[in-house]
């Protein structure tokens, strides 16, 4: 496809963005979360199709591409450094699955049927608040075009109100931009001498100034992507659910799995409130504002196909989990969430945990044989997505093949050791289909 003269339509392109890894965004997490919200998801048995748009450096494609051999992986930017980097990525780790796409969304919504083939999921992540309309539209098409009927789209974008306070942070760090790294430097230094000498927006938003401390600790490259763009706008889940249904999707719920269920992630007082809602884009406006929701991870499905019951326990049963490394062993547990701590009782969690704690997966259908369980797959549902949500269980893919992963997980580490430009905060993780946080060792920055 043609590089035209305005490919960077007002998005930041000079500083590279950081290589990143979402694991909302795998086949294994999709298809998990779907079973427990009682929709039919792609069968991740057979050969499936699966497409990043807005990929940056690769490493969610090529991660995902390496842990599950048996789907093929597109991804799409309009940054070519970006395209070269993961294509050198994938060649030196010769995955052959991971596919790469020079494109601008608005070339690939015009381009010839073959470009892509029909799709099982696209998938985004950090794309849709920092592109302009016009390439917001483009998305719509390429949706579309190639997702197939029972296909699933992940948007995960900013959204109002939460992200509303970052508008006039975003503007300041923009009118502060000259050269972009001692531009951040400057409108940050500016911000939080703001918040230090009394300025109101800090008094009245509260948790905006640790915000801009957190905003401090990233990397200039991650900065000037996320704020020094000509289009910033956290979007309106009522806007992005009417968007979809014109594409033929609808709406089944969150890849953030505790979102999922309204008693831990809304105000208790607000649950009756919220309950009586019946239009959806009206509730999920509400369960926006009772959340404060700053960014949100919508699951849509293309002619959305609910499960009956008798199929939704079926899902479930064949899912299996494992414990993640530093998991607990039992005890109750206290979740942080967006509308402060929530109390896990030691009687829902702890049986799952201890027989999680040998390291091996355990299919859904072996832990409802615990007694705490028994006749209660409602319970043990709603405990396991909690435990997914807080990364100390992870479900686990039909298949598992290592073999693909140690080329790229080598690849990773020497680019590195080697500070090549990226350092690469993960692994490929083939047991679970997705990937792994490295903890760097002090002798190793």
């Amino acid at each position: 496809m043609t590089n035209k003269p305005d490919w960077r339509g007002g998005y930041h392109t000079a500083l590279a963005y950081p290589a990143l890894f979402h694991r909302e965004l795998t086949p294994i997490w999709l298809a998990t979360t779907l079973a427990a919200l009682g929709y039919r998801a792609p069968d991740l048995s057979a050969p499936y199709t699966w497409c990043e748009l807005g990929c940056g450096p690769g490493l969610t494609t090529l991660i995902t591409a390496a842990a599950n051999p048996g789907g093929q992986f597109h991804a799409v930017d309009f940054d070519p450094a970006a395209i070269e980097h993961a294509r050198a990525l994938a060649g030196e780790a010769a995955i052959g699955n991971a596919h790469f796409l020079h494109a601008s969304f608005a070339e690939l919504a015009e381009a010839p049927d073959t470009t892509l083939p029909p799709l099982d999921f696209i998938v985004l992540h950090g794309v849709l608040s920092w592109i302009s309309p016009a390439a917001r539209q483009a998305i719509w098409r390429i949706v579309q075009r190639w997702l197939k009927p029972g296909g699933i789209v992940c948007l995960a974008y900013m959204s109002q109100p939460g992200g509303a306070p970052m508008m006039s942070v975003q503007r300041l760090l923009r009118c502060c931009a000259g050269d972009p790294a001692a531009g951040l430097e400057n409108g940050l230094a500016l911000l939080r001498a703001l918040r230090d000498g009394g300025a109101g927006q800090f008094a009245v938003v509260q948790g905006l100034g640790l915000q801009i401390d957190h905003m401090a600790a990233q990397p200039p490259g991650y900065l000037a992507h996320e704020f020094l763009g000509e289009y910033f706008e956290p979007l309106h889940v009522a806007d992005v659910l009417a968007a979809l249904a014109e594409t033929g999707c609808g709406f089944l719920g969150s890849a953030t799995p505790q979102e999922n269920i309204d008693a831990v992630s809304l105000p208790a007082r607000s649950l009756p409130v919220i309950a009586a809602i019946q239009d959806l884009a009206l509730r999920e406006t509400a369960k926006d504002i009772a959340r404060n929701q700053s960014l949100r991870r919508d699951i849509y499905q293309r002619a959305p196909q609910a499960l009956s019951p008798g199929e939704h326990r079926a899902a479930l049963e064949a899912l299996s989990f494992v414990a993640l490394p530093g998991a607990p062993k039992k005890g109750a547990l206290r979740f942080e969430t967006r509308v402060g701590p929530v109390d896990g009782p030691e009687a829902m969690f702890s049986p799952l945990l201890a027989a999680l704690a040998d390291g091996k997966p355990h299919s859904f259908r072996e832990l409802m044989t615990l007694p705490e369980y028994a006749g209660r797959g409602g319970l043990l549902n709603q405990a396991s997505q909690m435990l997914l949500w807080a990364g100390y269980l992870h479900p686990v893919p039909p298949e598992a093949d290592a073999t693909p992963t140690h080329a790229l997980n080598r690849a990773l580490a020497q680019r590195t050791a080697a500070r090549s430009g990226h350092e690469y905060g993960w692994i490929a993780a083939p047991d679970i289909g997705s990937g792994l946080p490295v903890t760097p060792t002090p002798d190793s920055r």
